[in-house]
This record gives C-alpha cells, structure tokens and sequence, in this order.
C-alpha cells in the first residue's frame, strides 16, 4: 500500500512539473531562440541532477559495454527531444504539443510490443484509448487548426514525442541496472555533451538584448524542474512499473496545464475541462491500478 501511495504521488509530482513545461517554453521560445534555450537547460539539468547525487551520496560505475547505450539515450532525451519540442512549440499553437505528446502512451506500447519488452493487454488498449480521447475532448476545436500553416511544427513535434517514445522503451532495462538518478545523471550528461558545441556556437552567436525575466524564468525552470526533477522521476516511475504504464501519464499534461493556465494568466477553461479530467484519470488508473505491478520485463 505504501509503495503504491509513492508511486501516485511520484506520477502526480511528475504531472504537475512537466504541465507547466508548456507554459514556461512558450514564454521563452518567443524571446530567445530554441538553440540557446536547449543549451542552458541542458547544462541546469545536469547541475540540478548532479547536486542531487552528491546529497545522496550515490556514486556510478559506468560499464563499458554500456557507454554507447548512454550516448543513445543522451542523445534522444537531450538533441533530439528537447530541440525540437522548442523548436515545434515556436511553430505551433500551443494546443498542438498537448494533442501530440497526449500520444506518447500508443507509441510507447507499439514499441515496446515490437522490441518484446511488454505483451499486448486489452486493458492497455483501453486505458491509453481513454488518455487520448479525455485529451480529445478538452480540446474540441482547437484540434482541428492542423494545417499548413503549422505543418512544419507539428512534424517536428511529432518527431519530438517519438524520440521520447523510443527513450522510454530502450531505457528500461537500463535504468533496472543502475537505478533512476545514476542513468537520469548519465543520460543528461551524454546529452549534454553531445549538443554542447552547436548550442555554444549559437548562444555565443546570438542577441539577448531583447529577452525578459520571463524568458529567463521559463529556461530555469524548464532546466531544474523539468530536465531535472521531472526527468528523474519520469525514470524513477519506469523503474518500478511497465514503459506503457509510465507514457500514459502524459495525458494527464493538457488538463492539467489548462488549469495551471487558469491559476497563473486567469484564463477561464471550458465546461469540457471536467470530462476531460475525469476521462484521462479513469486512463491512467486503469493502465496503473489494473495492470498492477511489475515482475519482469519480459513477461509483461
């Protein structure tokens, strides 16, 4: 009962920080350009996570075997997730990353299914089917401004949620080895290093007359809170319960973000707010609830 109240309370904490990602990038991205902001959240987050291993006092021993798997991961949660979140969110309304990442929990599945890390399960089906359409119904209309207009960003969105898609499912067994800060630390290291050069190169490039504290405020948090303590806690969830189990909770971002919306700008949500919520949740508690614990990767 006590590891199942840390774990909602895990997914709750997770949901809450990385809801408010979507709010705080779209302050920054329009100010300061998505190649700077990767690298300051970059370097943040291995600060943040690094100050977090020195307080628990955990160490790593990095096999070697392992190292090319780090740079995989580093470079798919970091270059290639991060950048073009950024650079999609500067491209489209900010609806369009909610509706896309919604769908990280199908793309989860579908891989997990392929590479042989999880077993197809109806309530699975259900449960990310509800996370969607929950996700559908808080948006109603605003899912139909897909155009050419925003065509650009959605297509690197998309790319953004498969690559963190793929991280999900190849971290798995990665993070069983080395526990959830050590491979969180390493995988934000590798990706660190990895974009260091472009992203000095365009932050030592570019103007920052124009940017505000917003802007500033938007990087921070996007760099302690979300690359780092979302991050971890994203692996730490993954550690202890099924891939699919862990994606499905990026549904629960749009209506939370909508509320957050509400709290920091007062902008007034829909009446679909409620169903959408109550849909999400009954997702979530039916992939997390139902499917139970779990024993071992290859017999989910």
């Amino acid at each position: 009962m006590k590891k199942n109240i840390i774990i909602w309370l895990a997914i709750f904490s997770f949901n809450l920080f990385s809801s408010f990602t979507h709010i705080a990038g779209k302050e920054a991205v329009t100010q300061i350009t998505p190649w700077s902001i990767a690298f300051f959240r970059s370097i943040l987050a291995v600060f943040i996570l690094w100050v977090l291993m020195r307080v628990s006092g955990k160490t790593i021993y990095l096999e070697r075997v392992d190292s090319f798997r780090f740079v995989i991961l580093g470079a798919l949660a970091v270059p290639l997730n991060q950048l073009a979140f950024i650079i999609g969110l500067n491209y489209t309304p900010v609806s369009h990353p909610a509706v896309l990442y919604a769908t990280t929990s199908a793309w989860v599945l579908i891989m997990s299914v392929l590479i042989g890390v999880e077993r197809l399960r109806w309530w699975k089906w259900v449960g990310i089917g509800l996370s969607i359409i929950g996700v559908f119904v808080l948006m109603g209309e605003k899912i139909l401004t897909f155009g050419d207009e925003t065509i650009f960003g959605d297509i690197v969105l998309l790319f953004a949620v498969l690559s963190w898609s793929l991280y999900t499912v190849i971290c798995k067994p990665i993070v069983e080895r080395y526990g959830a800060l050590e491979t969180t630390f390493l995988v934000m290291c590798f990706g660190a290093i990895l974009y260091f050069p472009f992203g000095l190169y365009f932050t030592i490039a570019g103007d920052f007359s124009t940017a505000g504290i917003d802007a500033w405020l938007g990087i921070i948090y996007m760099g302690i809170l979300t690359s780092g303590v979302a991050y971890y806690l994203w692996i730490w969830l993954l550690e202890r319960i099924r891939p699919s189990q862990v994606a499905v909770v990026a549904s629960a971002q749009p209506p939370t973000t909508v509320l957050l919306a509400w709290i920091v700008y007062g902008e007034v949500p829909s009446s679909s707010l409620l169903w959408s919520i109550l849909i999400v949740l009954s997702g979530i508690v039916l992939m997390v609830a139902y499917g139970g614990k779990k024993e071992k990767p290859s017999l989910n």
